[in-house]
């Protein structure tokens, strides 16, 4: 009995020990980092105001964590039913596939400026998203109320924060 107390003693003081709190962690899944994304959108104006193509660019920085990304948006594009540019900006969020996004809009057509805001909801299918807007310009003499649907293609162009 002695000689089993005696190695059961060994075998503890010859154990590894205990990790440190300067030991780096161990973690499983992504780590947060930012993502600069950009690519083309294009799609048609289909309701509440004239009707037409349009073909532009977007730009985006987004914070990936796990499944879901909260950032910043930009794009333009020319819709040839308004004959005119549009311009919209904000914030995006999401989780796994559906995005929001939304903020200010301008549009420039047939010499007017118009101001107002913009709200899509997107679902993405990897680097392609299917989306539906909807635009309101509250001051515009006409068209005040868009609807439009599209698609866009977005490219990661620069990732970092993430280790």
């Amino acid at each position: 009995m002695h000689a089993l107390l005696v190695a059961a003693g060994l075998a503890v003081s010859l154990a590894p020990g205990v990790a440190h709190a300067d030991d780096p962690p161990f973690t499983i899944g992504s780590r947060p980092a930012w993502i600069l994304l950009g690519g083309l959108t294009t799609g048609g104006t289909v309701a509440l105001a004239d009707r037409g193509a349009f073909v532009g660019g977007e730009l985006s920085l987004a914070r990936l964590r796990e499944a879901s990304f909260v950032g910043l948006y930009a794009d333009g594009y020319y819709d040839w039913g308004a004959g005119g540019s549009y311009a919209t900006g904000g914030i995006e969020l999401g989780h796994k596939l559906v995005g929001l996004d939304g903020g200010a809009a301008v549009r420039i057509a047939d010499g007017d400026r118009d101001a107002g805001v913009a709200a899509r909801i997107t679902v993405g299918l990897g680097v392609v998203g299917v989306y539906g807007r909807y635009l309101y310009f509250p001051g515009a003499a006409n068209d005040d109320h868009v609807v439009q649907v599209g698609l866009t293609l977005k490219l990661p162009l620069a990732t970092f924060g993430g280790h």
